[in-house]
């Protein structure tokens, strides 16, 4: 699995000099997620590592970034990464400490894909949910995005009526059909630090051209 997860970026992917913390949330990544990183050179630092069957996702992972984001500006950190309890999302911190959301990730990742000439049909999928940003940040390049119910197996349904590799939802639940068949956090991290060494920005300069509408969600 391991090997599987470094097979979706370049082989050439060196990550050398970074310093990035992540936190597994003491979920399924605890094992694997700290081999991907360090083997492609990166210097990893660990949070939420121990699970012991009851801790998953307590005040930790993607849902409670805080200990993350102090985490790196505590260590001066290139950037963080959390992954929720399964592993299937991710949501990163730039190196101020700012999250860096689902939204802003499928936006760093379909402007990369456009630019390698991969974006499948020149548009993505995202939820009701999206921040409107997202879908004005996109359309200034040409691309579209369709908006699907809440779900990542609505997200899955429309990428596959529309004919599409890359969809999300803001809490970081990424698809990558063009690199696998469904949402995995390792992966969907692993591309956006590609984008990262690929055009030599970090991740706050890699969001210049996307700016996030205020936006409040009510449970009804």
């Amino acid at each position: 699995y391991i090997e599987f997860c470094k097979s979706t970026v370049p082989a050439a992917l060196d990550l050398a000099g970074l310093h990035i913390v992540i936190d597994c949330a003491n979920g399924a990544t605890y094992h694997t997620a700290p081999n991907v990183f360090s083997e492609i050179g990166a210097r990893v630092t660990l949070l939420a590592a121990a699970p012991d069957g009851l801790n998953i996702n307590h005040e930790c992972g993607s849902t409670h970034p805080g200990g993350l984001q102090k985490a790196v500006r505590d260590l001066q950190a290139d950037l963080g990464i959390a992954f929720d309890g399964d592993g299937d999302r991710v949501i990163m911190v730039d190196r101020h400490g700012q999250v860096v959301d689902g939204d802003e990730l499928l936006y760093i990742i379909a402007r990369d894909r456009q630019r390698m000439g991969g974006l499948r049909n020149d548009a993505v999928v995202g939820t009701q949910m999206s921040n409107l940003g997202l879908e004005l940040g996109l359309r200034e390049y040409g691309i579209t995005l369709h908006r699907a119910r809440v779900g990542d197996r609505y997200v899955m349904e429309l990428l596959s009526e529309r004919d599409l590799c890359l969809g999300g939802e803001s809490s970081g639940h990424l698809i990558c059909l063009d690199r696998t068949s469904t949402g995995d956090g390792i992966v969907s991290a692993l591309q956006v630090l590609a984008t990262m060494s690929a055009t030599g920005r970090d991740l706050r300069e890699l969001l210049a051209g996307m700016t996030r509408y205020p936006q409040a969600m009510v449970n009804v």
